[in-house]
C-alpha cells in the first residue's frame, strides 16, 4: 500500500477525535515531517479539503463524495486487485460487471479494466483464464489453481512476507521484543523442549497479548496459582517465563493468561493425548469450524492445518471468555494493522463476523487485529512448509516415548520434514502425508504399503542407520517432487510455438529478429526486446563453448516467463563461438522464485558439450522437453 493511502487510513481513525501531529504521522510511515507535508499537499490537490490543517496537525474530513465503501476497499493497487479477484471467485457463474466494480471502488472503469488485464496475466501462470462474456468477466479454471493464485496475491499484499515483529513491538510499547523472545527461548531450552519458528512466533504473540492485558489491569491479584495448572507438562516453563517477565518488567501476568499459555503448549507438545474439547467449549469449537470453512470457500485457502486450527481454537476460547467478563485487550497502536495489512484484516473481519454472530459476542477492532496476525502468521509459515515433506509418525504411546521419537526426528530434520501428526495405528491417520515413519515391526510393512505412501521402519530408539535411511528417503521424495515440478513447468514455459527447428544458415542478428518477433507477438516482452538482448551481449556474450547460447535481457522485466528454443542444424556464429542450440529467456520478475528453480541447474548442465549435443538431437518440442527433464534430474538432483 502506498504511504499516501496509509496516511489517509491512519487519519480516518481519529477523524472524530483530534488533529494528528506531523511527527506522529512521520513515525507511523517512517518518513520525515517534510515528506508528510508533501503528501498532504499532493492529496489535497487531487481531492480539495479532504484533509484540513492546523497548528495541531492534520485531520481527515469525511465527505459523502468518497463514500463509506472507501473504508472497506483499500485503494492501493494490490488490495484493489485482491478485491476484484474475490469478486471473480464469488461470481464464478454470473461474472462481474466493470461499471459495478468502478462504482464500488470509486475509480474509473478504465482503471478496473487495467486491473483485470494485470490479473489476467497473473492468472495465466496458474492455468486460469479471465474471459469476457456478454459484457461481464468470468474467471475459469480449477479450484486448486484458484487457491494458488489467491495465496500468491495475499503474499504480495503482505509486503515482503516478513514476520510481524515490528507490529508486535508496537503493542509491547517500551518492552523490547527481542527480550521477550530471549526470555521465551531460554525457558524452553532450559526444560529441553524444542520449538519451531511457527510455534515460537505464535507463542510470543499470545505472550504479548498477555503482557498488554496485564499492564492495563490492577496488579493486585492472588499469588497462588490454581493447583490444576501444575498438571501441565509446560508448567515449569510458563512459570519461569512468568517470573522473568515480572523480574525484568515488573508485570504480573494474569492467571487466566498463564493458563492459556499452558494450554497452548499442551496442544503443541502432547501429540497423542491432547484433548482439545477439555479446554474449548463445544459451541466455540463448532463456530470456529464453521467460520474457517466459510473463510476457505471465499479465499480458497486451506485452513484445516491441525496445529493452526488448534491454536486458533484456544485463542477464540480465551477471547470468548474475556468478552463474557467484559475484559478486552486494548491497544490502539494495533489499529495500524488495518492499514498495513488490509487483506489480512479483511479476512479477520469476515472470520470475526461469523464468530460474533454465533457466539453472541462483540469483537473489537483490536481483537480483530490479533486475529489478522494469527492468519498472517499461518499464511507466512506456508511458504516454508511448502518445501517441507509432510510426515506422520506411527508409534505406540507409552511413557511419553512418542514425544522422544518426534523430538529426535525434528532435531535431525527440522528444515526437511514437517511432522503433522503422531498416531498409534495406521487406522488413526487423519491426513495424507508424503512420508510415514513407523516403529512398527517389519511384519506390519505390507499393511502400510497398501496406502501407497513411502514408509520407513525405524528402531524405537533412533540409530545412525535410521537417520541415514530417513535422509535417503527425503532425497528420493525431493527428487520426485522436482521432476513433477519440471513436468508441469517446462511445457508451460515452452509452448508449442516456442520451439523452432532451422535447417538453413542464419546469422546472430537474424536469430534476434526471430526471437523478438515471436515473443512480442505473444505479448511476452516489450517491443524493444531486441535492443535489450543486444545490450546484454555488449556486457558479455551469452554463448558457451559447449555450443549453446542463452540470450536474455539484463533485468527480469518481461511480461511473461518463457523459454524460446531454436534448434539449428547449421552452426550460428555467436561472437567467437559456434552454436547450434539457442534458448532465449523471457522472465517476469514475479516468477523469479519458480524460474530460479530451473535456471542455475540449466546453466550447470548446458556448460557441458555432451549435454548440449543430447538436446540438439531432439526431433521435436516434446522430445526436447523430455530430454531436458532427464538431464535436470540426473544424478538424483533436486532443488
Amino acid at each position: 500500500m502506498h504511504n499516501k493511502e496509509r496516511l489517509i487510513e491512519y487519519l480516518k481513525k481519529f477523524s472524530d477525535d483530534r488533529f494528528v501531529p506531523a511527527k506522529e504521522l512521520a513515525e507511523v510511515l517512517d518518513v520525515t515531517d517534510r515528506t508528510i507535508r508533501n503528501y498532504i499537499k499532493s492529496i489535497n490537490t487531487k481531492k480539495p479539503d479532504l484533509i484540513i490543517t492546523s497548528r495541531d496537525g492534520y485531520k481527515y474530513v469525511a465527505k459523502n463524495n468518497y463514500g463509506k465503501n472507501l473504508e472497506l476497499t483499500d485503494q492501493s493497487i494490490d488490495s484493489r486487485r485482491f478485491y476484484i479477484l474475490r469478486r471473480l471467485f464469488k461470481s464464478s457463474v454470473r461474472g462481474i460487471d466493470v461499471f459495478d466494480l468502478a462504482d464500488a471502488l470509486y475509480i474509473s472503469d478504465a482503471s478496473v479494466r487495467s486491473d483485470i488485464v494485470a490479473l489476467s496475466r497473473l492468472s495465466e501462470k496458474y492455468d486460469l483464464v479471465i474471459r469476457q462474456k456478454e459484457g461481464r468477466y468470468i474467471l475459469e479454471g480449477n479450484d486448486k489453481n484458484k487457491r494458488r493464485l489467491m495465496i500468491q496475491l495475499i503474499r504480495s499484499t503482505n509486503h515482503d512476507g516478513s514476520t510481524f515483529n515490528v507490529d508486535i513491538q508496537k503493542f509491547l510499547d517500551s518492552i523490547p521484543f527481542g527480550e521477550v523472545v530471549k526470555i521465551t527461548k531460554t525457558a524452553f531450552k532450559n526444560h529441553n523442549l524444542k520449538t519451531n519458528s511457527y510455534f515460537l512466533k505464535n507463542f510470543v504473540l499470545h505472550l504479548a497479548i498477555a503482557i498488554d492485558r496485564a499492564r492495563g489491569i490492577s496488579q493486585l491479584i492472588e499469588e497462588s496459582e490454581p493447583h490444576h495448572n501444575k498438571k501441565y507438562r509446560s508448567y515449569n516453563i510458563i512459570n519461569e517465563i512468568r517470573k522473568s517477565i515480572f523480574k525484568e518488567f515488573s508485570i504480573k501476568l494474569l492467571l487466566e493468561d498463564v493458563e492459556e499459555l499452558n494450554i497452548l503448549c499442551e496442544g503443541e507438545f502432547r501429540n497423542t493425548s491432547f484433548d482439545l474439547l477439555t479446554f474449548v467449549e463445544p459451541k466455540v469449537h463448532e463456530s470456529v469450524n464453521k467460520a474457517l470453512g466459510e473463510l476457505s470457500k471465499i479465499y480458497l485457502i486451506d485452513f484445516s492445518e491441525k496445529k493452526f486450527k488448534n491454536r486458533l481454537l484456544l485463542h477464540i476460547q480465551s477471547l470468548y471468555k474475556r468478552s463474557q467478563e467484559k475484559n478486552y485487550s486494548r491497544n490502539l497502536s494495533l489499529m495500524e494493522i488495518k492499514v498495513k495489512y488490509p487483506v489480512l484484516f479483511d479476512m479477520a473481519i469476515y472470520l470475526s463476523s461469523i464468530l460474533s454472530n454465533d457466539l453472541k459476542i462483540t469483537i473489537s477492532d483490536e481483537e480483530i487485529a490479533f486475529l489478522a496476525l494469527h492468519i498472517g502468521s499461518f499464511v507466512d509459515s506456508q511458504k516454508k512448509s511448502d518445501k517441507q515433506i509432510k510426515t506422520t509418525i506411527i508409534t505406540p504411546s507409552y511413557n511419553t516415548h512418542e514425544i522422544y521419537i518426534k523430538d529426535r526426528i525434528e532435531k535431525e530434520f527440522e528444515d526437511e520434514l514437517k511432522i503433522e501428526d503422531v498416531v498409534e495405528d495406521i487406522l488413526d491417520l487423519s491426513n495424507e502425508p508424503e512420508l510415514i515413519i513407523s516403529t512398527q515391526s517389519i511384519l506390519e510393512t505390507d499393511r502400510l504399503k497398501v496406502i501407497n505412501i513411502p514408509v520407513i521402519i525405524i528402531k524405537e530408539f533412533l540409530t545412525p542407520h535410521d537417520v541415514n535411511q530417513i535422509r535417503r528417503k527425503i532425497e528420493q521424495i525431493k527428487c520426485l517432487r522436482y521432476k513433477k515440478f519440471l513436468e508441469t513447468y517446462l511445457p508451460k514455459a515452452i509452448p508449442e510455438e516456442f520451439y523452432l527447428e532451422i535447417k538453413h544458415k542464419v546469422s546472430k542478428e537474424e536469430v534476434f529478429r526471430i526471437i523478438e518477433s515471436v515473443l512480442v507477438k505473444k505479448e511476452y516482452v516489450p517491443s524493444n526486446f531486441r535492443d535489450m538482448l543486444k545490450e546484454r551481449e555488449k556486457i558479455s556474450p551469452t554463448a558457451f563453448p559447449s555450443g549453446i547460447a542463452v540470450p536474455h535481457s539484463i533485468k527480469y522485466d518481461a511480461y511473461k516467463t518463457g523459454l524460446y528454443v531454436i534448434n539449428s542444424k547449421e552452426t550460428v556464429k555467436w561472437s567467437n563461438l559456434n552454436v547450434n542450440l539457442i534458448i532465449a529467456l523471457s522472465v517476469d520478475k514475479n516468477d523469479s522464485e519458480e524460474f530460479n528453480k530451473i535456471f542455475p541447474r540449466m546453466v550447470e548442465l548446458l556448460a557441458e558439450e555432451i549435454n548440449v549435443r543430447y538436446l540438439h538431437k531432439s526431433l521435436n518440442r516434446q522430445e526436447f522437453i523430455t530430454r531436458m527433464i532427464d538431464l535436470m534430474v540426473s544424478e538424483d538432483y533436486y532443488e
